[in-house]
């Protein structure tokens, strides 16, 4: 078991066996969060994969064109009412 201690800023060193072990470098974003009595600090590299959601076409295809449908209206209705789009 390795230990390090809470500086007076708060700061904690990671030490360097786990850094290697787990590729951190200078400038490695960690998440962090909390679990019961655990902090958990984990490399953030890409945005977590619980921000996305599995959708194929069929879900994408008709969102996509009611928001295209959406902006044709609104640019038609204000050239009709005069003003100057895009």
């Amino acid at each position: 078991m390795l230990k390090t201690v809470v500086s007076r800023k708060g700061q904690v060193v990671i030490p360097k066996e786990i850094r290697d072990r787990m590729g951190l470098t200078k400038g490695t974003v960690l998440r962090v969060w909390v679990e019961g009595k655990r902090v958990i600090l984990e490399p953030l590299s890409e945005p977590p994969a619980e921000v996305f959601v599995k959708a194929g076409s069929e879900v994408t295809a008709p969102i996509l064109g009611e928001a295209k449908a959406g902006g044709d209206k609104a640019a038609r209705l204000l050239r009709e009412l005069g003003v100057q789009v895009g």
